[in-house]
């Protein structure tokens, strides 16, 4: 399995990091969590993790299919490596940003993040 195939799990467990850190405000409420997370005061940490869990599964769903083409299609691991190394790292960061307001930041390691996926799309048209 390579790096990228680990650095794809490593996505799939972000949005869920994001949203528990949501949730760990005293009073969460398990009957009801949708509810719960929807009534967090506005610029709150929490409310803003509940954004970076909902953008966390949307760039997932441009970051898996971009990992499994270029694994199909024999792009070279090095490549492949470090593009879905660089955006889980960018990733990271994006969501640490988040928690700490700095929308600017996150803006730009968001962009990051993209541009590895296109990376991947791009590498894999080149193989």
């Amino acid at each position: 399995m390579l790096f990228a195939h680990w650095m794809l799990l490593l996505a799939t467990i972000l949005p869920i990091v994001a949203v528990a850190i949501a949730k760990s405000q005293p009073g969460f409420d398990n009957h009801n969590p949708r509810a719960y997370l929807e009534q967090l005061p506005e610029g709150s940490m929490h409310k803003r993790m509940v954004a970076a869990q909902a953008n966390s599964w949307e760039a997932l769903i441009m970051f898996a299919p971009a990992v499994l083409l270029a694994t199909m299609l024999h792009v070279q691991a090095s490549t492949l490596n470090l593009l879905a190394g660089v955006f889980i790292v960018a990733r990271i960061v994006y969501l640490w940003c988040y928690a700490k307001d700095l929308a600017t930041q996150r803006s730009l390691v968001w962009t990051v993040g993209m541009v590895c996926i296109l990376g991947l799309y791009i590498a894999s048209a080149l193989s």
